[in-house]
């Protein structure tokens, strides 16, 4: 039998993961609610991986954002 739980917090106010314990322990708190968990080395990894992949997404889009409103506004100055 496997049993599944979803639990939806929404938009999380910060996350914990100690640096000195060895148990890979993850926190994620909203507000005075804290969801926690272990995970492997090889799936911080791949969380890592992810997370640096959409952080230079969001970056990269930010940039072509910043370069299209300094053409508009270049454009206005002519």
């Amino acid at each position: 039998m496997e049993i599944h739980k979803k639990i939806v917090v929404g938009q999380i106010d910060h996350t914990y993961l100690s640096s000195w314990k060895s148990d890979n322990e993850v926190e994620l708190h909203k507000g005075n609610d804290v969801v926690m968990f272990t995970m492997t080395e090889e799936v911080m990894q791949q969380l890592h991986k992810k997370l640096g992949d959409k952080l230079t997404q969001i970056a990269n889009e930010r940039l072509e954002a910043a370069k299209e409103l300094a053409q508009e506004e270049s454009s206005e100055d002519e």
